[in-house]
């Protein structure tokens, strides 16, 4: 009943429907919808990237996940999950997870996991935490790294999935990946503007 596909098509009505749902849900400006379409047509090997899955129902988009690939770290990132208010309960979310993974894991063969964010704050935070947490995500305590209070006091809890049960992480490799998402991602809580700022002048 459901397909999964990745979404090449950035003249089609699923994306459209995409940067819809993106204004609306997570208040996307240009400036972040532009970002978003230059990583999506990113080809060279040292970019970040950006990719697109939709779940299809009958020819109608009915949920997606927005994710990237860090190249110099070799981490994914979930930047969004969402299914349709209609088509909740139903295993999409779970089905659109793991289709994510597995195309972060054949496009990029050496990516170690992926990291995401939930915030707190947000309603149905437990629900979503649980949700994430069955997938196989391990929470990261912010506050156990060297940042500013305002990333690790910001409501905002990390998770991060491993692909490989025998990965070691340093606290520098971790710092090195929250930074790379700091220069990188423009619309993502985990960056504020003060780390992004702080993260760019230490990297020249």
């Amino acid at each position: 009943m459901y397909k999964f596909l990745e979404l090449n098509n950035l003249d089609s009505t699923y994306f459209k429907t995409v940067i819809e749902c993106c204004r609306e849900v997570f208040n996307y400006s240009i400036k972040e919808i532009n970002s978003l379409i230059s990583k999506l047509q990113a080809n060279e090997n040292e970019q970040v990237r950006a990719h697109i899955i939709y779940a299809d129902c009958l020819g109608e988009l009915v949920g997606f996940a927005i994710f990237y690939y860090f190249p110099k770290n070799q981490v994914g990132f979930i930047e969004a999950l969402v299914v349709l208010e209609n088509y909740r309960n139903q295993g999409i979310g779970s089905q659109l997870y793991g289709h994510m993974m597995d195309l972060l894991k054949k496009l990029y063969p050496q990516c170690a996991g992926h990291v995401l964010e939930i915030c707190r704050q947000k309603e149905n935070y437990q629900k979503r935490k649980s949700f994430f947490l069955k997938q196989g995500c391990i929470p990261i305590a912010l506050d156990f790294f060297t940042m500013d209070p305002v990333v690790s006091k910001s409501g905002i809890n990390i998770l991060y999935h491993p692909y490989r049960l025998n990965q070691t992480f340093s606290l520098k490799t971790m710092e090195d990946i929250f930074r790379e998402m700091a220069i990188n991602l423009v619309h993502t809580i985990t960056v504020p503007f003060r780390f992004r700022q702080r993260a760019r002048k230490r990297l020249g």
